[in-house]
């Protein structure tokens, strides 16, 4: 089935390349201002990122996360200065992830 899906797209792919010399260059710039690629995308409230994106809103609950993935450090942004120590503290924390998310696991194949 990923298979198919793949060469699909690929096929997709392959048209739309195709395609590409027949639409107007005036086109094409007008399609390209509409999805406003040099505007910033916001990645949580009042957290700017990267410019270049298309933002895509989903519900918090299609994909929970209990750990934030971006770490954030106060300070210079030079690339002299060192990146501070990361503290763990200890293999405590690491079981209580474990056990969220063996509960959580377990919910999801309970609800469906």
């Amino acid at each position: 089935y990923k298979d198919m899906l793949g060469f699909a797209r690929l096929n997709r792919g392959k048209i739309v390349v195709e395609t590409m010399p027949s639409v107007p260059k005036r086109r094409w710039d007008a399609f390209c201002s509409f999805l406003h690629l040099d505007d910033r995308v916001e990645f949580g409230e009042g957290d700017i990122g990267l410019s270049g994106g298309i933002q895509v809103w989903e519900p918090s609950s299609a994909n929970i996360t209990t750990v934030d993935m971006i770490k954030r450090f106060g300070g210079s942004t030079s690339p002299v200065a060192q990146w501070p120590e990361e503290t763990t503290e200890g293999d405590e924390e690491d079981r209580f992830d474990r056990m969220e998310r063996l509960i959580e696991k377990a919910m999801k194949r309970m609800s469906s």
